[in-house]
């Protein structure tokens, strides 16, 4: 007799492993876009990243219009903090795939102190957003 088992995302562990993983490959992808451009400069062209900030501003400026929670200045600061961490995750993904010279050791061990630091981080969040359903 064959017992199959079904993976289900109601499984409250598997949640936050995924959820913790997640952020911890975008905590990673912002570090490496840090060290990408401190070391190398910016990892996009400027036309690419001033049509991201073009884009950020517009989809902001018309969310704040919409809801009329906001202004132009608060649309140019979501715009160039959305720009920053687009160039910055695009900038993280060159750089880990360019250069060859990373050890996996350091790299692994990043990712374990991101995991923790994401986990802390979503029970925090969790605790002081109260409990949001999937």
């Amino acid at each position: 007799m064959v017992i199959w088992m079904e993976y289900r995302f109601d499984n409250y562990i598997l949640k936050a492993f995924l959820a913790s993983g997640l952020l911890a490959v975008v905590m990673m992808a912002l570090a490496l876009g840090l060290i990408q451009l401190f070391r190398f400069g910016p990892g996009l062209p400027a036309s690419i990243t001033l049509i991201l900030a073009a884009i950020a501003f517009v989809l902001s400026a018309s969310f704040f219009e919409r809801y009329e929670v906001g202004s132009i200045m608060w649309s140019m600061l979501v715009s160039i903090i959305a720009t920053l961490i687009l160039a910055l995750l695009s900038g993280g993904v060159i750089y880990a795939f360019s250069e060859n010279r990373h050890p996996w050791d350091e790299l692994l061990s990043g990712f374990a102190i991101c995991i923790i630091i994401a986990m802390t981080l979503l029970s925090y969040l969790k605790r002081s957003l109260g409990e949001i359903e999937y």
